[in-house]
């Protein structure tokens, strides 16, 4: 039924052949989201296979320890399993948990997460948190959609990457994202077929903040004034801003009667100040959840000293420095610590000073790290922050919070620091991407 739905465009990159299709039955979800099965004894992943299903599947990887596997057929379906609500489901990449309802999804989640830290943390003593859940639909304030042209089609492609691949699906909706930015694709698609640069943009990356609709424009060639007129036209139109990227550190803003870019965090209390292009989290209501649970989990007090390591443009550090005596934020991008910085003074908090440090270097020697510290928050990228925890035992701190986006760096650092004397105490899922196999989560250590 959906797979006549969206157009497929092929990258030219030839893709691995798969190998003849082998039946296995899914005994479960791992903690990325696909479907466990085994084969000869060997663990398999597919996207896809619900727990209890009998699928019929192309291995396309083979590992020592493991097998990865695309899906072909459901033979025999899961009770659980549902019709997915997007017309491109079936090839796009960005979602992959579309066949559970959302709450069973979150279930499938924490299940996941919490026997994967158990086992690490090898403690019983854990308390699990209730899960931080979203809104099934409609959460997602930002977006990367890919442009490519397709010389032997002789069109414009604008879309998402399709699932195990590197071609792309065009697309002209997404119910995951908020409706202003899904009913932005198709208009921005007749955009772009207009302009004469249309075979040299990378990505338009799309935000829906309080300060209203922005777009960015990855461009690999410098725009002519007819292209520019056409952008500053279409932003009239659509009441929104345009920001160009002809670098990828380079963000220019074309529309400059338009509203800078901010957000307003812990219900309205801060508003903060960003670059698009720079992170920022992609679900607000999630992000003020966990941030409120951040400070809870932190227990602060007014006389304690509190380290934001990857503190970005200060998500977690302003909120925390109402509540404590001092705040230091470090960053490794120079952009954001300044962003950090600009965003404390218009909020008029007054007790943080934020540095720009390679958090992946041992620290401890640097000046603010030789400063006191009672409690430390921190919230690496997807790749953990397995350097950073060496040294982090140095500083003696009596809590730990840690936000993780991945549970197999979460589970890797989490040994690394009971090692260094540190127990995990608490855990909590937090469901930042339904219909995703994304997990973020947060883990609380404390010193034994």
């Amino acid at each position: 039924m959906y797979i006549n739905m969206a157009q497929i465009f092929k990258a030219k990159k030839v893709q691995k052949t798969p190998s003849k299709a082998v039946e296995i039955t899914i005994e479960k979800l791992d903690h990325q989201g696909l479907g466990l099965g085994r084969l000869d004894g060997k663990a398999v992943f597919v996207a896809g296979g619900l727990p209890g299903e009998r699928v019929s599947v192309n291995i396309i990887e083979q590992k020592k320890q493991y097998a990865k596997a695309i899906l072909r057929k459901v033979i025999t379906p899961s009770e659980q399993r549902i019709e997915p609500a997007c017309l491109h489901y079936a090839m796009c990449g960005g979602c992959s948990l579309q066949t559970l309802d959302s709450h069973v999804q979150a279930n499938y989640k924490q299940t996941a997460l919490f026997s994967l830290l158990q086992n690490f943390s090898k403690n019983d003593d854990i308390e699990f948190a209730e899960p931080i859940l979203s809104k099934p639909w409609q959460y997602r304030r930002t977006a990367r959609l890919s442009v490519m042209f397709d010389r032997k089609a002789k069109q414009l492609v604008f879309g998402f990457r399709e699932r195990n691949s590197k071609s792309l699906v065009a697309i002209n909706q997404c119910p995951v994202l908020v409706p202003a930015l899904s009913a932005l694709i198709q208009p921005l698609r007749e955009l772009l077929a207009t302009l004469s640069v249309r075979r040299d943009l990378g990505h338009i990356e799309l935000f829906a903040v309080d300060s209203g609709i922005i777009c960015l424009f990855r461009i690999l060639k410098p725009l002519k004034d007819k292209d520019q007129a056409l952008l500053q036209a279409f932003a009239g139109e659509h009441q929104l801003s345009i920001y160009l990227q002809p670098e990828p550190e380079s963000i220019l803003k074309l529309t400059p009667d338009t509203p800078a870019a901010w957000y307003q965090l812990a219900d309205g209390e801060f508003e903060l100040s960003f670059t698009p292009g720079n992170f920022i989290q992609v679900n607000p209501v999630v992000n003020n959840q966990m941030v409120a649970q951040a400070l809870d989990w932190l227990d602060l007090s007014p006389e304690d000293r509190v380290l934001d390591l990857f503190c970005g443009g200060g998500n977690f550090s302003l909120p925390v420095a109402r509540l404590c005596h001092s705040v230091v934020g470090v960053e490794g991008v120079d952009e954001m610590v300044r962003q950090a910085q600009v965003n404390a003074i218009a909020n008029n908090v007054d007790n943080t000073q934020f540095y720009q440090a390679d958090l992946s270097t041992d620290f401890s020697k640097l000046s603010w790290a030789k400063s006191r510290f009672d409690k430390v928050l921190l919230d690496p990228a997807r790749a953990g922050a397995a350097e950073t925890v060496q040294y982090l035992h140095k500083l003696k701190v009596n809590k730990i919070v840690y936000v993780s986006c991945n549970p197999a760096t979460l589970a890797r650092d989490s040994k690394l620091l009971m090692e260094k004397h540190y127990k995990l105490t608490r855990l909590g899922m937090i469901d930042m991407f339904p219909q995703t196999g994304h997990v973020e989560s947060m883990a609380l250590f404390e010193r034994v």
